[in-house]
C-alpha cells in the first residue's frame, strides 16, 4: 500500500473515531473507493455493488457542479440530508472524501474535523 493510502486511511480512521459517523471514504476521480469504511458494528443501508453505483453518482455529480465553479466558486462540500442519516462530499485535488453520518449530525462541525483529519492532503485547509 503506497504511503499516500495509508495516510488517507489513517485519516478515515480518525474521522470514524467521532461518535456520530458511520462512514468516512475517499473516491477517486473514477468513483472507486480508495481508502476507508464503515465504522465497526455499522452495517451499509445499500448492498455493495448499490454503494459502487452510489460512488460513482457522487463523484459525476461532483464533476458536473464544477462546471459552474467560475461564476459560482469553487465547492467547499456538499451536503444531503436524507431520512436515515445525513452524507457529505468534501473535494480534493485528487479525491473526494465521503462521509455519512447520524441523520441530525452538524455537517459543519464534522466538515471541520474531516478537514483537520486529512491534513496530509495540500488543498485541505484546516
Amino acid at each position: 500500500m503506497s504511503s499516500e493510502i495509508e495516510n488517507l486511511e489513517t485519516a478515515c480512521q480518525k474521522v470514524l473515531s467521532m461518535p456520530q459517523i458511520r462512514f468516512a471514504g475517499v473516491l477517486n476521480k473514477m468513483g472507486r473507493k480508495i481508502a476507508g469504511g464503515f465504522r465497526d458494528g455499522v452495517e451499509s443501508l445499500l448492498p455493495d455493488k448499490e454503494n459502487q453505483t452510489m460512488y460513482v453518482q457522487l463523484m459525476l455529480d461532483y464533476m458536473m457542479r464544477k462546471d459552474f465553479d467560475e461564476k459560482l466558486g469553487t465547492i467547499d462540500y456538499i451536503v444531503s440530508r436524507r431520512t436515515n442519516l445525513t452524507m457529505i462530499s468534501i473535494p480534493t485535488k485528487d479525491y473526494l472524501v465521503l462521509i455519512s453520518a447520524h441523520r441530525d449530525s452538524n455537517a459543519q462541525d464534522i466538515v471541520r474535523e474531516v478537514n483537520s483529519a486529512f491534513i496530509t492532503l495540500p488543498d485541505i485547509k484546516p
